[in-house]
Parts: C-alpha cells; sequence; structure tokens
C-alpha cells in the first residue's frame, strides 16, 4: 500500500494562512493532524477539496487537532485552512492519505 502524506509548517500572520497538496490520484483521507507551535494557540481549521467545497470544518482549537476517526474518498488537491489564529504562530500539518 502507497501512501500519500503532506508534511509541512506554515506560519500564519494575520490569523489565517492554508496549505495545499499535491494531486490526490485517489485515497481514503484518515488522519489529520495541525499542531500549533505553542500549545496556547486558538484557531480554527478546514479540510476544502479542489472545488472549493468545505469536507471538513473544525471549530475552535487550542494547540492542536488530531483527526484519526476521518475516513473518505479523495481525489485532486485538498487545501488545509487555518484561520482565526490568535497569536500568529507556526503549524505543523500532516495529512495522511493510504492510496488503493
Amino acid at each position: 500500500m502507497t501512501i500519500y502524506e503532506l508534511n509541512t509548517t506554515v506560519t500564519v500572520q494575520g490569523g489565517s494562512n492554508n496549505a495545499i497538496s499535491h494531486n490526490i490520484v485517489g485515497g481514503r483521507c484518515q488522519y489529520l493532524l495541525i499542531r500549533a507551535n505553542t500549545a496556547t494557540t486558538v484557531f480554527r481549521a478546514a479540510l476544502k477539496d479542489h472545488n472549493g467545497v468545505t469536507r471538513l470544518n473544525y471549530d475552535f482549537h487550542e494547540g492542536e487537532i488530531v483527526d484519526a476517526a476521518i475516513d473518505f474518498p479523495m481525489v485532486g488537491n485538498y487545501t488545509v485552512d487555518i484561520t482565526n489564529s490568535s497569536p500568529n504562530d507556526t503549524f505543523r500539518i500532516i495529512l495522511s492519505v493510504p492510496e488503493r
């Protein structure tokens, strides 16, 4: 089994930033980690498909979001949006998709 993984770091200034995956040929989204460098940073996040449709929407979290309970088909590029970050911070993003 091949696993596609977006593994990147983004700096959020002014409250928002995003990371865009490479083209995903086909697979199922099964893991998403968004972790702020500072454990007390509060932020929101969303995962959008190549058409701009929000597939996952996360309310305010402090420090990190870890979602290992997701399982939906993915094709194309996906964008991980981080918004409403207070304060400015650096975030680690990992999105794992086993190809089938």
